[in-house]
């Protein structure tokens, strides 16, 4: 193994080697390639933010879902479970839906809320299963749009046939 004096101690030439650090190459290769994975990021997070409800929208549409599902759940109570059917669980639902309770602000809508058992499907959404089908439990879905027409919030409850 050669050495080289250095201020008078002796260093090997391998030594130097190891030491001497990065060269303008390697740093300008690593700069490139964190700038390629940063804008890369940029760009992914900056299209999910455009698509993305503003939670001002989206509070308010959570208020209006939850406002309905409370609706449909006193429905529940004044029909009892064997009446509690699709055509008698929203009553917010034409003849009787202008009552102020059911009525949403401008530039939202709550989408014609749902109500299943079994096995059944909304008119959004996938097929869905309430209960493994159990026919003791019915499952109601409420979803609200925004002003962009996007879905803002959406709810699910299940009620029980209890005494």
């Amino acid at each position: 193994m050669s050495t080289v004096a250095r201020r008078g101690r002796q260093v090997s030439v391998i030594a130097r080697r190891v030491s001497r650090g990065l060269s303008l190459i390697e740093l300008i290769v690593f700069i490139v390639i964190t700038a390629v994975v940063v804008v890369g990021l940029v760009a992914g997070m900056s299209g999910a933010v455009r698509t993305a409800p503003v939670p001002k929208e989206m509070h308010q549409g959570l208020q209006l879902a939850q406002g309905r599902m409370e609706l449909i759940r006193a429905q529940r109570y004044v029909l009892g479970f064997a009446n509690f059917t699709a055509a008698t669980f929203d009553p917010c639902a034409a003849p009787g839906g202008a009552q102020e309770a059911c009525l949403a602000p401008m530039n939202y809508a709550v989408v014609a809320p749902c109500l299943y058992t079994g096995a059944g499907t909304c008119a959004f959404g996938a097929a869905n299963t309430c209960q493994g089908g159990d026919v003791n439990y019915k499952c109601v879905r409420v979803r609200v749009t925004g002003p962009q027409g996007t879905t803002v919030a959406e709810l699910d409850a299940m009620v029980a046939n209890y005494q």
